[in-house]
């Protein structure tokens, strides 16, 4: 082994997890936030999904360890063959006696459970990795499952992890009902490449018992090339190229060296290196091109010898180009000014009221509705004149009614960091909603920026909002104090 050579006392890259090496970028600190509010709010499914080998697992892993001892935990993965397999594995990962056998006594053994646990004050969390693979009836269990509830909260938080295929299934119409349920959902991206550099040299550093050893910046760059932010792969390429020193007895890692193991791997992965090479055409398809061709010859040959008629002469509209450039150009005419228009209003038809002003606005036109009545000559009086009576002058400022008091907001999701929170605020301003970004701060004096869609003077709009919401973009959102987390 290379242990001794590059004075390591542990493999740097080994691809179980290891609580002691954990690296967490921007992604999986999302990822992680979004787990912890799921859990402390108790709504809905969570539903985390990323590529294979983005660190779905690590992420939930790392979530999981500061709960032991707190909450009763049970992390189960796939393949999970059936209802009553996921219920076995469910109860012997809580402790839960294993003498029942069926469905009933199974969810009977399970509610008690949950029940004793929230009277001693603990949670309960579901974590199912690979959910992407899961039939539909495991998937209905569990959507059974997160029905055991009191009067006021569930007993059982569920987190989905798979592949970004998963968000697709449960958006199917054989889930819709489970879909629906999905308070929080959240993908995890790869590490960008100054996050890549950190992970390689922070894994390095804790596996080594002395100084660590250092990749060069070439040999970063050819890695991140070929990782592309995935941290499986990063793992995999670097654990190669260290090999590929130990071997060549170089403790240097030259750019020059993990370009070599790189093409290798690419090899490996059946990547092609350098340029494509000709595209071969399966002989089928050959075969169908020339019969195409012939045809597109039999037709030419048959074609009529004539040549087409010439079509007649089409009168010139247009002058020609020495025309155009001596004839001079037509001058327009100035624009006459806008007539003054003089509105009087009718006694048979009452005049429609002004839409009320924007926010913004409420002043500067208040003043102005002032400043026109006062323009406005006095009426004449019915006694002496025979016109119709004029109309009532506009309301004052001070009549101006005040906007209703906002107390609820339609909120669609919770970042810690706020360019997180303004991409999605974009995504949905680009739709037509009018999205924002709020900061609030959490019980525990954490910084959320949330994305709201809309405020409401009642719970009663705000939640209906967020059921249209949800049926159009098939989306869930939550109904949350107008100004407060």
């Amino acid at each position: 082994m290379y242990y001794p050579f590059f004075g390591l006392k542990d493999n740097p890259f080994k691809l179980t997890f290891d609580v002691n090496s954990l690296f967490l970028g921007k992604h999986h600190e999302e990822a992680l936030a979004h787990l912890r509010y799921a859990v402390a709010e108790g709504e809905g499914f969570t539903v985390i999904t990323g590529a294979k080998g983005v660190g779905k697992s690590t992420v939930c892993r790392a979530f999981i360890e500061p709960l032991r001892g707190q909450a009763a935990v049970a992390f189960l993965s796939s393949p999970i063959t059936g209802p009553k397999e996921l219920l076995q594995r469910l109860n012997r990962s809580f402790g839960i006696p294993a003498s029942a056998q069926t469905l009933p006594e199974l969810t009977d053994a399970l509610n008690g459970f949950l029940m004793q646990a929230r009277l001693d004050g603990r949670k309960a969390v579901l974590l199912i990795d690979d959910a992407q693979v899961l039939e539909p009836a495991v998937l209905e269990q569990i959507r059974l499952i997160s029905n055991l509830e009191t009067t006021r909260e569930k007993l059982i938080q569920i987190v989905l992890i798979g592949e970004p295929v998963l968000a697709q299934l449960l958006n199917s119409h054989q889930l819709r009902q489970m879909g629906q349920r999905v308070s929080v959902l959240y993908e995890i991206g790869g590490l960008t490449a100054e996050e890549t550099a950190a992970y390689i040299q922070h894994r390095l550093s804790v596996a080594s018992a002395g100084p660590p050893t250092r990749f060069s910046r070439e040999a970063i760059r050819e890695v991140c090339r070929h990782a592309r932010g995935n941290p499986r792969r990063i793992n995999i390429a670097c654990g190669a190229i260290l090999s590929a020193a130990f071997k060549a007895r170089q403790k240097e890692i030259t750019g020059e060296l993990a370009r070599a193991v790189v093409e290798e791997l690419r090899h490996l992965d059946g990547a092609t290196v350098g340029r494509p090479g000709p595209r071969r055409w399966p002989a089928w398809s050959l075969a169908c091109g020339s019969l195409v061709l012939l045809a597109a010859l039999a037709l030419f040959a048959l074609r009529p010898a004539t040549a087409p008629p010439v079509p007649a002469a089409v009168p010139e509209l247009v002058a020609s180009e020495p025309q155009a450039a001596a004839a001079p150009l037509p001058k327009e005419p100035p624009s006459p000014p806008p007539p003054v228009e003089i509105v009087s209003a009718a006694p048979s038809a009452p005049a429609e009221a002004d839409p009320a002003p924007p926010a913004d606005e409420g002043l500067a036109t208040a003043t102005s509705s002032v400043e026109a009545a006062a323009a406005v000559p006095p009426a004449p009086d019915l006694a002496e004149s025979d016109a119709p009576p004029a109309a009532e002058p506009p309301p004052a400022a001070a009549e101006v009614s005040k906007p209703p008091l906002m107390t609820h907001s339609v909120q669609i999701g919770a970042y810690l960091r706020a360019e997180n929170a303004q991409k999605v605020a974009d995504q949905f301003t680009a739709k037509g909603y009018a999205a924002r970004v709020t900061q609030t701060t959490d019980p525990s004096g954490r910084d959320w920026h949330t994305v709201r869609i809309g405020d409401h003077p009642n719970r009663q709009d705000a939640q209906a909002q967020a059921n249209e919401f949800r049926d159009r973009e098939k989306r869930e959102s939550v109904v949350r104090p107008y100004g407060a987390y």
